[in-house]
């Protein structure tokens, strides 16, 4: 066994070789003797091992401070049906108090009052031509943006049943590619809203067109909600870009300018006019959402035929690198950390063993997922990798202490997909690996889904294989064996 005085020798060029390896994109190999002292051989390889999944049911998620909203109804073949509606404030906008609605020598009066809902093409999932009747509601329960909100929020009895606007709409909207590239990829969803709010909004006191918290608390939200008008279609879901200038209420209104030389008191000139309502960062967000998994997704089970990841989420995949099993020297098998915690620990043959880094890697099934072309469900972009701490799923932030390991807290980089290869790759660096050789309960259970999981509609179907040839998914342990002599 190395010595803590042999240990510090060596370090350095531990240190450094784990850092060239690391970064190799090589997945085995001896590593350049000519960068290496001559008298030192430093061989760098790496162990993959089947790494244990199931699909995981969080039943709810916390899901208010939605940057975007989900809307629509999708019966999918993989994960079954999901229905989305969604509650937003409205906010003043800049303008504050500039509705000046009195004047001597102007008559002012309301037009229409629109809500405006944005996205960008191809923000949807299921048949882009799937019709909905999208209705709009007036929310008048109080909401807080201290209080947090979650996916499973009850709505009964808390908006009017009679709707400010009811309106049939499609994915794609009817719009052809040119009229796409024209308005630079994106489309608004516009809502006439009934007259009679119209002019309670346009009559509100100056007072309150000044103070945006007032606004909020008098005006309330509005409750956005859908059901699929035809029956035989799969349906669809749409993600609305809430924050963006685009997501709006907008008020028309228009003034008479009266000429009122010689006592005339006539119309002069009728001028057109429009104020903005923002939906901002000030405005309570809250996705709703419920799956019925209609027995497609199999849960805790490990041997299903696929992984599912579903945004929004009905499905998270469960892993717990506690369950991970490596073959010993005997061809035994052996737990991972138990396995490693020996061989970093002790001296074999005269070649000490450093870790260089630890990858996971998931597979995606495109060819079950694409298998229908009408139906649009392109495969997640990125994966991200949680923590549940009580009711939350949050991203594992970096934390060592050498005083208090009770704050340790290990970290992953990457889960972004690879389209050349189909895989989404995470890593854990060797001081989050040594963590759990130390700590049994940061092995897991670790959770992976969608990055922004309660506004993320789209989903991934990820293989599931013990196939020892091309296990899926996958641990790879890269690891270098330094020489002593």
């Amino acid at each position: 066994m190395l010595n803590k005085r042999s240990l510090r020798q060596y370090l350095p060029l531990i240190l450094a070789t784990l850092a060239f390896f690391s970064s190799c994109k090589d997945e085995s190999g001896t590593l350049g003797l000519d960068v290496l002292p001559t008298e030192d051989l430093f061989t760098g390889t790496d162990e993959v091992s089947f790494l244990k999944g199931q699909n995981y049911n969080p039943v709810k998620l916390q899901s208010n401070d939605a940057s975007y909203a989900i809307l629509g109804t999708l019966n999918d073949p993989f994960t079954g049906n999901t229905e989305a509606s969604f509650i937003t404030e409205i906010n003043l906008g800049e303008r504050i108090g500039s509705l000046n609605k009195s004047s001597e020598v102007r008559e002012y009066y309301v037009d229409s009052l629109v809500l405006n809902l944005a996205y960008v093409k191809e923000w949807w999932i299921g048949d882009e031509d799937a019709k909905h009747q999208v209705s709009i509601h007036r929310f008048n329960s109080p909401l807080s943006m201290t209080n947090t909100y979650y996916s499973d929020m009850p709505v009964e009895g808390l908006y009017d049943e009679t709707p400010l606007a009811s309106v049939i709409q499609s994915a794609n909207d009817g719009l052809a590619d040119t009229t796409w590239v024209a308005n630079k990829y994106t489309n608004q969803w516009q809502f006439k809203l009934d007259d009679a709010l119209a002019t309670e909004v346009f009559n509100l006191p100056d007072s309150i067109m000044v103070d945006r918290k007032m606004f909020r608390e008098v005006f309330g939200g509005l409750f956005i909600k859908s059901t699929l008008a035809d029956a035989e279609s799969q349906g669809s879901l749409v993600e609305f870009s809430l924050t963006d200038a685009l997501s709006n209420m907008r008020m028309y209104y228009s003034y008479n300018v009266i000429d009122t030389t010689d006592n005339a008191n006539e119309v002069d000139t009728t001028i057109h006019t429009s104020y903005t309502f923002p939906i901002n960062l000030e405005c309570v967000r809250i996705n709703r959402f419920s799956h019925d998994t209609q027995n497609k997704i199999t849960f805790n089970d490990p041997e299903t035929e696929h992984l599912v990841v579903q945004g929004m989420t009905g499905s998270m995949v469960e892993i717990d690198f506690n369950d991970v099993n490596v073959l010993n020297e005997e061809g035994e098998q052996i737990n991972l950390f138990t396995y490693w915690e020996e061989k970093i620990k002790t001296e074999e043959n005269g070649e000490y063993y450093g870790i260089s880094a630890v990858d996971f890697i998931f597979e995606a099934d495109t060819v079950a997922q694409y298998a229908d072309e009408a139906f649009f469900s392109p495969a997640s972009q990125a994966l991200r990798l949680y923590k549940k701490e009580n009711d939350q799923y949050l991203q594992p932030k970096y934390y060592y202490s050498l005083t208090d390991t009770s704050k340790w807290s290990p970290a992953f980089s990457g889960g972004d997909y690879n389209k050349e290869t189909g895989t989404y790759t995470f890593r854990m660096y060797q001081e989050s690996f040594r963590m759990m050789i130390e700590k049994e309960d940061l092995r897991g259970p670790y959770y992976i889904s969608t990055p922004d999981p309660a506004s993320y509609p789209w989903k991934v179907l990820l293989k599931n294989s013990t196939n020892q040839e091309t296990p899926a998914p996958k641990i790879r342990i890269k690891y270098v064996k330094i020489g002593t002599s």
